[in-house]
């Protein structure tokens, strides 16, 4: 297979458990881009997130937000594919402020947090509010974060059964050392997965000539859909069971030795050093 696009997973993936990206990793996927191969970031991060991390010029496009927002890194230019309507998400917020340890509401620039008592952010991109009716922006996406690991799947399911504007996805830390969960919350019908194919549907590329690398839940729709799934060696076991390859951890340079590993079905696409 001739693959055209070579697509990525940031946090747990491309990113080290230190949020940083090795050289090595950079040089990586900057030779995808300097031999004609497009290269697409996928996160549940927002704009500012990403430009905070790293130099989004490594990339042609940005999907954002679990899917919900794309951003042509050449033109400058970003687009919502959907939001959480105003109604839907005070109802979610109503619902949960009284129980829940946090709520993020995530817009295309912004990180709106609830009750979360976490370390203080210094992010510009970041504000601690007191109340929903603080948030103006659209907001593409929220988090529910539980006190316990019993209550998340309480919270899922409550949503799932509750709210049909909307889908959840069950959320687990891989690049950390906690078990970590909490439930993702996105417009229905939105995913990494459906943005991806809307994207390659616009350039005229099948998903079949996709390599992705993801290591959590909101990438196993994507993981099992592309012409090359691969899970990283720290990836949840669900995502490695779905996976067609498996690379390397995210702490040693997984997508970089692995696209080393395929570079004789890259036209010159030259050698990558692993150290």
């Amino acid at each position: 297979m001739k693959y055209k696009i070579i697509s990525t997973d940031f946090d747990g993936t491309l990113l080290t458990n230190e949020k940083k990206i090795t050289n090595i990793t950079k040089k990586a996927i900057l030779e995808c881009k300097n031999n004609n191969y497009i290269t697409i970031g996928i996160t549940a991060r927002n704009l500012s997130s990403v430009k905070n991390i790293l130099d989004i010029k490594m990339f042609n496009y940005l999907i954002l937000n679990n899917g919900c927002y794309i951003y042509d890194v050449e033109k400058n230019k970003g687009k919502y594919i959907k939001n959480i309507d105003r109604e839907t998400v005070i109802k979610i917020t109503n619902n949960f402020k009284s129980i829940a340890q946090g709520i993020d509401y995530i817009s295309a620039e912004k990180y709106y947090m609830y009750r979360n008592k976490g370390t203080i952010d210094s992010r510009s991109f970041v504000k601690k509010i007191n109340g929903a009716e603080e948030v103006q922006d659209s907001i593409a996406r929220m988090n529910v974060m539980p006190y316990t690991l019993e209550e998340v799947q309480e919270y899922k399911n409550y949503i799932d059964n509750n709210f049909e504007k909307v889908e959840s996805i069950l959320m687990q830390d891989t690049d950390k050392k906690t078990n970590k969960k909490w439930v993702a919350i996105n417009p229905k019908g939105i995913n990494k997965f459906t943005t991806l194919k809307q994207l390659c549907n616009e350039l005229n590329i099948s998903t079949d000539e996709v390599i992705f690398f993801g290591d959590s839940t909101n990438d196993l729709v994507i993981i099992q859909n592309v012409g090359l799934g691969v899970a990283m060696g720290n990836a949840l076991p669900q995502v490695k069971e779905k996976a067609k390859e498996i690379a390397l951890s995210n702490n040693e340079n997984g997508v970089a030795v692995f696209l080393e590993k395929l570079s004789i079905t890259f036209e010159n696409v030259p050698k990558i050093s692993k150290h």
